[in-house]
């Protein structure tokens, strides 16, 4: 997986150069495409004949899709491409979570009750930052639920000896915060918006390629 770990990295900073700048109308979502096709391309060439390919490939098919919406959203500010990407990333976390309980079925009610604390810390942080998130609201807190569900479970599978995957729901979950404030909090210093999109990307990115490193252990 080195070279294909290479290539990956390399495009994934091929994406920050044409980020929130003059670049990005013109090469933002091919690239973005082209980053999300990358993390397809590691998982088929390293699972395609593996018993373990059911696993995770309608995961990473979904949250491929909402890549691409949030690329064209990204560039052309249009509310239904995030509203459908919303969707496309919930399916992805389903698709991880169901991939995590098959792997480590023991599951707890506390699976399902705690993320209600993270989606009321959500509402706080959205008064608090003063969020203009408007009709988005409830997509964002159902969408809040599932995302801190797959990282609860990511990191109780951590605690039963699977770091990699603690890692990764964390980064996921980071990643998912960032996104808050990368496209619902206004910042009077663009070069800030920049450093957050640049965080968004790396830690969203690295979470997959970590989900999919999972699949060898």
């Amino acid at each position: 997986m080195i070279i294909e770990t290479i290539i990956y990295v390399a495009l994934i900073i091929a994406l920050f150069l044409v980020c929130d700048n003059s670049f990005s109308r013109r090469y933002y979502v091919p690239l973005k495409v082209v980053c999300s096709a990358s993390f397809l391309v590691i998982f088929f060439i390293n699972q395609a004949y593996s018993e373990k390919f059911g696993l995770m490939i309608w995961a990473l098919l979904a949250c491929f899709l909402g890549d691409v919406l949030m690329g064209l959203y990204n560039t052309y500010l249009k509310k239904p491409f995030i509203t459908l990407a919303i969707l496309a990333f919930m399916l992805g976390h389903v698709g991880l979570l169901n991939y995590m309980c098959r792997i480590s079925p023991d599951i707890s009610p506390f699976l399902f009750i705690l993320p209600i604390v993270p989606c009321v810390l959500v509402l706080g942080m959205i008064k608090w930052f003063r969020m203009h998130i408007g009709r988005l609201l409830w997509p964002c807190i159902i969408y809040c639920y599932f995302v801190s569900t797959m990282a609860l479970k990511a990191n109780l599978c951590a605690l039963e000896g699977r770091p990699i995957l603690g890692f990764a729901g964390i980064l996921f979950l980071f990643s998912d915060i960032t996104i808050m404030f990368l496209y619902f909090y206004h910042y009077r210093d663009r070069r800030k918006k920049r450093f957050v999109h640049y965080v968004n990307l790396a830690t969203y990115y690295l979470a997959i390629l970590l989900f999919i490193f999972s699949l060898e252990y």
